[in-house]
């Protein structure tokens, strides 16, 4: 029977394998501490990415996939294809155009209405912003094809700086002129220049017109 060293009097390979075993279950934990932090990690990246990507919004709507059909609800004649044709230089894809075929039921007197199912909801938001004025209607329609039906108050489409003045759907007002000049001014850091004050008015000296002579 072979003797049992332990101690300072153990064979090296012996006290090397003594080590080993007692620093085992400590490396066991640390490894289980750093399978833990990275777990951890990847959620807290996870959710960060997620904020991210939920303040950026989606994906802005591409006009050349938004299907619309025109329709007219006024008596100018052929104000649906001539409103159309302005829109397809737009981008937008117009699939067909009519008289408005809810006229007898739903009349339109504002500008345009623009009726959409629940899969054209952003699409009908963006459509919106190219006629001043106009409303958004939400039926029960199947697909994502949109209608912008064109009233009685309608007069044009929305400008380019109507246009980049839009933000979800909605037209800016116009700027004031006092408001356009009290905003370049904030601007610049500056104070508008204080007009000067009026001068008393004096009264004019009167010269005595000499005697006319004999």
């Amino acid at each position: 029977m072979g003797a049992v060293f332990q101690g300072p009097e153990a064979p090296p390979r012996a006290r090397y394998s003594l080590r080993l075993r007692r620093a085992l279950p400590a490396l066991v934990f640390l490894l289980a501490l750093c399978g833990l932090a990275g777990l951890t990690w990847l959620k807290v990246i996870d959710q960060v990415d997620d904020r991210a990507a939920a303040a950026c919004g989606p994906d802005p709507v591409d006009p050349t996939k938004v299907q619309v059909r025109v329709y007219n609800a006024t008596a100018r004649e052929g104000l649906a294809r001539k409103i159309a044709g302005q829109l397809v230089g737009r981008g937008y894809a117009i699939v067909a155009t009519d008289n408005d075929p809810l006229s007898g039921i739903r009349p339109v007197d504002g500008a345009a209405e623009v009726r959409f199912g629940p899969d054209g909801a952003r699409a009908a938001a963006l459509l919106r912003r190219q006629v001043p004025g106009a409303t958004l209607y939400k039926d029960a329609r199947q697909g994502s094809i949109i209608d912008l039906v064109l009233g009685q108050q309608f007069r044009r489409l929305s400008t380019p700086a109507e246009l980049a003045r839009g933000r979800q759907g909605l037209l800016a007002p116009a700027a004031t002129p006092r408001a356009a000049v009290a905003a370049s001014t904030a601007a610049a850091g500056k104070k508008p220049a204080a007009k000067p004050a009026a001068k008393p008015a004096t009264k004019p000296t009167t010269v005595p017109s000499p005697s006319p002579s004999c």
